[in-house]
């Protein structure tokens, strides 16, 4: 099992229309498990989750998640949404 450092573009969006681009760079335990899988969406959820919002609490929320550079390459272009 390994590590890989990957940069992130955060795209928050919020009921009230507050719309809002992040950036964060963070390190996540490789391998990346199968899509599909519970343990790819607990993976996502443990790893790239935490990196988004912007601290806005009112409202649903929806994340668009894009990894733009990594250690790995495997992950690099891997996209992820959050929301509802």
């Amino acid at each position: 099992m390994g590590i890989a450092t990957i940069s992130l573009r955060i795209e928050n969006r919020y009921e009230s229309g507050f719309e809002v681009e992040t950036t964060s760079t963070v390190m996540v335990p490789l391998p990346l498990p199968e899509e599909g899988t519970e343990e790819r969406s607990d993976w996502e959820y443990d790893h790239i989750f935490p990196e988004t919002g912007t601290g806005f609490g009112d409202g649903d929320s929806w994340y668009d998640v894009e990894v733009t550079h990594s250690t790995a390459t495997e992950l690099l272009g891997l996209t992820f949404e959050f929301g509802y």
